[in-house]
Protein backbone atom coordinates (compact mmCIF):
# COMPACT_ATOMS: atom_id res chain seq x y z
CA UNK A 1 0.00 0.00 0.00
CA UNK A 2 2.97 2.43 0.55
CA UNK A 3 3.83 2.19 -3.11
CA UNK A 4 0.79 3.35 -4.01
CA UNK A 5 0.71 6.57 -2.09
CA UNK A 6 1.15 9.69 -3.72
CA UNK A 7 4.81 11.06 -2.66
CA UNK A 8 4.85 14.63 -1.05
CA UNK A 9 8.62 14.05 -0.38
CA UNK A 10 7.00 13.81 3.28
CA UNK A 11 5.23 11.80 6.20
CA UNK A 12 3.38 12.51 9.06
CA UNK A 13 4.15 9.61 12.30
CA UNK A 14 2.91 9.42 15.78
CA UNK A 15 5.16 9.69 18.29
CA UNK A 16 4.23 8.28 21.91
CA UNK A 17 6.44 10.07 24.81
CA UNK A 18 9.22 7.73 24.45
CA UNK A 19 10.03 8.56 21.02
CA UNK A 20 10.55 12.23 21.40
CA UNK A 21 14.48 11.87 20.87
CA UNK A 22 13.83 8.70 18.90
CA UNK A 23 12.88 9.00 15.26
CA UNK A 24 14.25 5.76 14.24
CA UNK A 25 12.26 4.02 16.61
CA UNK A 26 8.91 6.14 15.97
CA UNK A 27 8.93 5.10 12.15
CA UNK A 28 9.82 1.44 13.29
CA UNK A 29 6.65 1.55 15.11
CA UNK A 30 4.46 2.72 12.51
CA UNK A 31 5.58 0.46 9.98
CA UNK A 32 6.90 3.47 7.88
CA UNK A 33 10.13 2.92 5.47
CA UNK A 34 11.77 6.62 4.65
CA UNK A 35 13.34 7.43 1.64
CA UNK A 36 16.77 9.85 1.85
CA UNK A 37 16.26 12.88 1.80
CA UNK A 38 12.07 12.72 3.09
CA UNK A 39 10.89 14.08 5.63
CA UNK A 40 9.59 12.89 8.96
CA UNK A 41 6.59 15.55 10.32
CA UNK A 42 6.38 14.02 14.56
CA UNK A 43 2.93 14.16 15.59
CA UNK A 44 1.02 13.56 18.72
CA UNK A 45 -2.00 11.68 18.72
CA UNK A 46 -4.03 14.76 18.46
CA UNK A 47 -2.77 15.87 14.92
CA UNK A 48 0.21 18.55 16.50
CA UNK A 49 3.31 18.84 15.32
CA UNK A 50 6.07 18.01 17.56
CA UNK A 51 9.12 18.38 15.21
CA UNK A 52 10.45 17.75 11.89
CA UNK A 53 13.29 14.96 10.67
CA UNK A 54 15.16 14.64 7.54
CA UNK A 55 16.08 10.60 6.60
CA UNK A 56 19.46 10.49 5.82
CA UNK A 57 19.61 7.01 4.94
CA UNK A 58 19.79 4.70 8.68
CA UNK A 59 19.33 7.29 11.02
CA UNK A 60 17.26 11.01 10.72
CA UNK A 61 18.06 14.42 11.49
CA UNK A 62 16.21 17.35 13.64
CA UNK A 63 15.37 19.97 10.80
CA UNK A 64 15.68 23.30 12.52
CA UNK A 65 13.88 26.23 12.23
CA UNK A 66 15.94 29.18 10.00
CA UNK A 67 14.11 32.04 7.86
CA UNK A 68 15.91 33.32 4.44
CA UNK A 69 17.08 37.23 4.40
CA UNK A 70 16.64 38.84 1.10
CA UNK A 71 17.61 42.07 0.51
CA UNK A 72 14.68 42.74 -1.20
CA UNK A 73 12.39 41.10 0.41
CA UNK A 74 13.76 41.49 4.27
CA UNK A 75 13.34 38.78 6.57
CA UNK A 76 11.17 35.45 5.04
CA UNK A 77 9.97 33.57 7.86
CA UNK A 78 8.16 30.08 6.66
CA UNK A 79 4.45 30.09 6.97
CA UNK A 80 3.66 26.18 7.66
CA UNK A 81 5.24 23.20 8.12
CA UNK A 82 5.74 22.08 4.33
CA UNK A 83 7.46 25.79 3.62
CA UNK A 84 9.88 25.02 6.79
CA UNK A 85 10.87 21.99 5.16
CA UNK A 86 11.44 23.65 1.67
CA UNK A 87 13.70 26.32 3.64
CA UNK A 88 15.75 23.27 5.06
CA UNK A 89 15.74 21.63 1.80
CA UNK A 90 16.88 24.73 -0.78
CA UNK A 91 19.87 25.21 2.16
CA UNK A 92 21.11 21.89 1.90
CA UNK A 93 24.51 21.65 -0.55
CA UNK A 94 24.64 18.60 -0.58
CA UNK A 95 21.06 18.06 -2.43
CA UNK A 96 21.29 19.49 -5.93
CA UNK A 97 18.56 19.12 -7.73
CA UNK A 98 15.40 20.50 -5.66
CA UNK A 99 11.50 20.18 -6.99
CA UNK A 100 8.53 22.24 -5.13
CA UNK A 101 5.12 21.86 -6.47
CA UNK A 102 2.00 22.98 -5.15
CA UNK A 103 -1.20 25.08 -5.78
CA UNK A 104 -1.07 28.62 -6.69
CA UNK A 105 0.51 31.09 -4.32
CA UNK A 106 1.39 28.26 -1.66
CA UNK A 107 4.76 30.09 -1.92
CA UNK A 108 7.07 27.81 -4.63
CA UNK A 109 8.82 30.76 -6.89
CA UNK A 110 8.43 33.61 -3.62
CA UNK A 111 10.92 31.13 -1.14
CA UNK A 112 12.87 29.69 -4.03
CA UNK A 113 13.48 33.41 -5.40
CA UNK A 114 13.76 34.48 -1.78
CA UNK A 115 16.43 31.64 -0.72
CA UNK A 116 18.77 31.81 -4.31
CA UNK A 117 19.41 35.63 -4.02
CA UNK A 118 20.26 35.05 -0.68
CA UNK A 119 23.02 32.75 -1.48
CA UNK A 120 23.84 34.86 -4.42
CA UNK A 121 24.30 37.71 -1.92
CA UNK A 122 26.65 35.44 0.64
CA UNK A 123 28.87 34.69 -2.49
CA UNK A 124 28.07 30.92 -2.17
CA UNK A 125 26.68 31.32 -6.16
CA UNK A 126 27.76 33.40 -8.95
CA UNK A 127 24.67 33.80 -10.10
CA UNK A 128 20.45 32.55 -10.87
CA UNK A 129 19.79 31.31 -14.50
CA UNK A 130 16.58 31.99 -14.87
CA UNK A 131 15.15 29.31 -17.53
CA UNK A 132 11.40 29.12 -19.11
CA UNK A 133 9.59 27.30 -21.81
CA UNK A 134 7.41 30.16 -23.07
CA UNK A 135 4.38 28.63 -23.02
CA UNK A 136 1.54 31.09 -22.68
CA UNK A 137 -1.46 29.90 -20.39
CA UNK A 138 -4.34 27.21 -22.38
CA UNK A 139 -6.89 28.81 -24.53
CA UNK A 140 -5.63 32.21 -24.33
CA UNK A 141 -5.38 33.79 -27.25
CA UNK A 142 -1.40 34.55 -28.81
CA UNK A 143 -0.01 38.11 -28.54
CA UNK A 144 2.12 37.84 -31.28
CA UNK A 145 5.60 38.47 -32.39
CA UNK A 146 7.02 40.26 -29.46
CA UNK A 147 9.55 43.75 -30.50
CA UNK A 148 12.95 44.03 -28.98
CA UNK A 149 16.01 42.11 -27.84
CA UNK A 150 16.34 38.50 -26.91
CA UNK A 151 16.09 39.64 -23.02
CA UNK A 152 13.37 42.35 -23.68
CA UNK A 153 11.32 39.32 -25.76
CA UNK A 154 11.79 36.83 -22.67
CA UNK A 155 10.92 39.33 -20.06
CA UNK A 156 7.44 38.66 -20.02
CA UNK A 157 8.12 35.21 -18.89
CA UNK A 158 10.57 36.17 -16.13
CA UNK A 159 7.69 38.58 -13.83
CA UNK A 160 7.34 35.78 -11.11
CA UNK A 161 11.40 36.15 -10.76
CA UNK A 162 11.10 39.76 -10.97
CA UNK A 163 7.66 40.06 -9.04
CA UNK A 164 10.55 39.10 -5.77
CA UNK A 165 12.74 41.61 -6.88
CA UNK A 166 11.15 44.85 -6.61
CA UNK A 167 9.36 44.64 -9.74
CA UNK A 168 11.52 44.88 -13.50
CA UNK A 169 14.22 47.57 -12.03
CA UNK A 170 15.37 45.16 -9.39
CA UNK A 171 15.60 42.36 -12.17
CA UNK A 172 17.18 44.72 -14.69
CA UNK A 173 19.91 45.58 -11.67
CA UNK A 174 21.00 42.01 -10.98
CA UNK A 175 21.22 40.90 -14.61
CA UNK A 176 23.49 44.10 -15.07
CA UNK A 177 25.76 43.17 -11.92
CA UNK A 178 26.13 39.53 -13.70
CA UNK A 179 23.91 38.06 -11.04
CA UNK A 180 20.88 36.89 -12.90
CA UNK A 181 20.83 35.47 -16.70
CA UNK A 182 17.43 34.39 -18.09
CA UNK A 183 17.38 31.99 -20.74
CA UNK A 184 15.21 30.40 -23.56
CA UNK A 185 14.46 26.73 -22.75
CA UNK A 186 15.22 26.01 -26.45
CA UNK A 187 18.49 27.83 -26.33
CA UNK A 188 20.05 25.62 -23.26
CA UNK A 189 21.22 22.81 -25.07
CA UNK A 190 24.80 22.59 -25.29
CA UNK A 191 25.49 24.59 -21.89
CA UNK A 192 27.87 24.10 -19.17
CA UNK A 193 26.36 26.47 -16.46
CA UNK A 194 28.91 26.40 -13.68
CA UNK A 195 28.78 27.50 -9.95
CA UNK A 196 25.28 29.02 -10.60
CA UNK A 197 21.02 28.15 -9.44
CA UNK A 198 19.45 27.22 -12.45
CA UNK A 199 15.84 28.12 -11.39
CA UNK A 200 13.27 26.63 -13.67
CA UNK A 201 9.63 27.71 -13.27
CA UNK A 202 6.14 26.12 -14.42
CA UNK A 203 7.71 23.00 -15.13
CA UNK A 204 4.34 21.56 -15.34
CA UNK A 205 4.94 22.40 -19.03
CA UNK A 206 7.72 20.40 -19.23
CA UNK A 207 8.24 16.87 -21.40
CA UNK A 208 10.63 14.21 -19.59
CA UNK A 209 13.06 15.51 -22.71
CA UNK A 210 12.69 18.90 -21.61
CA UNK A 211 14.01 17.99 -17.23
CA UNK A 212 16.63 15.54 -18.94
CA UNK A 213 18.43 18.31 -21.14
CA UNK A 214 18.36 20.77 -18.18
CA UNK A 215 19.61 18.11 -15.73
CA UNK A 216 22.48 17.61 -18.45
CA UNK A 217 23.25 21.47 -18.41
CA UNK A 218 24.22 21.07 -14.27
CA UNK A 219 27.51 22.03 -14.49
CA UNK A 220 30.33 22.07 -11.52
CA UNK A 221 29.03 23.48 -8.42
CA UNK A 222 25.64 24.68 -9.25
CA UNK A 223 22.08 23.27 -8.77
CA UNK A 224 19.19 22.71 -10.31
CA UNK A 225 16.08 24.26 -8.67
CA UNK A 226 12.43 22.98 -10.36
CA UNK A 227 8.76 23.86 -9.39
CA UNK A 228 5.23 23.82 -10.99
CA UNK A 229 1.70 23.14 -10.16
CA UNK A 230 0.11 19.65 -11.90
CA UNK A 231 -3.12 21.49 -12.38
CA UNK A 232 -2.10 24.39 -14.23
CA UNK A 233 -0.78 22.32 -17.21
CA UNK A 234 -1.36 24.23 -20.24
CA UNK A 235 -1.18 21.73 -23.06
CA UNK A 236 -1.87 17.54 -23.61
CA UNK A 237 1.38 17.18 -24.76
CA UNK A 238 2.74 17.50 -21.11
CA UNK A 239 -0.18 15.66 -19.68
CA UNK A 240 0.57 12.45 -22.35
CA UNK A 241 4.69 13.56 -20.72
CA UNK A 242 5.15 14.99 -17.90
CA UNK A 243 8.64 15.80 -17.39
CA UNK A 244 8.14 17.17 -13.55
CA UNK A 245 6.07 14.23 -12.55
CA UNK A 246 8.61 11.16 -13.93
CA UNK A 247 11.56 13.47 -12.83
CA UNK A 248 10.03 13.50 -9.46
CA UNK A 249 9.69 9.55 -9.44
CA UNK A 250 12.22 8.60 -10.76
CA UNK A 251 14.79 10.49 -8.86
CA UNK A 252 13.49 10.48 -5.07
CA UNK A 253 15.28 8.51 -2.31
CA UNK A 254 18.71 9.80 -4.49
CA UNK A 255 20.97 11.24 -2.13
CA UNK A 256 21.30 14.07 -4.69
CA UNK A 257 17.31 14.71 -5.03
CA UNK A 258 14.80 16.78 -2.64
CA UNK A 259 11.10 17.21 -3.14
CA UNK A 260 8.67 19.04 -1.42
CA UNK A 261 4.84 19.11 -1.88
CA UNK A 262 3.25 22.62 -0.88
CA UNK A 263 -0.45 22.37 0.16
CA UNK A 264 -1.95 25.48 1.44
CA UNK A 265 -2.23 29.10 -0.06
CA UNK A 266 -0.41 31.77 1.66
CA UNK A 267 -0.94 34.42 -0.70
CA UNK A 268 -4.10 35.93 0.31
CA UNK A 269 -7.19 35.56 1.56
CA UNK A 270 -8.50 36.42 -1.75
CA UNK A 271 -6.56 33.70 -3.58
CA UNK A 272 -7.64 31.14 -1.39
CA UNK A 273 -10.95 31.96 -3.29
CA UNK A 274 -9.57 30.58 -6.27
CA UNK A 275 -9.98 26.82 -5.11
CA UNK A 276 -13.61 27.71 -4.78
CA UNK A 277 -14.22 27.24 -8.19
CA UNK A 278 -13.16 24.33 -8.70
Amino acid sequence: MGELREYTGYRPVIFSGDDIDNPEEAARKNGISFLRNEYMVATDENDNVIDIYKCLGDYFVKVPYRTIKSKFLGRVKPRNVQQRMVIDMLYDDSITVKVVTGKFGAGKDFLMCSAAVNLIESDIFEKIVYVRNNIEVKDSKPIGFLPGSYTEKLLPFAMPLADHLGGVSGLSMMMERGNIEIVHLGHIRGRDIKNSIIICSECENMTKEHIQLLLGRVGEDSELWLNGDFRQCDSDVFVDNCGLGTAISRLKGHPRFGYVKLIKSERSETAKMADLLD
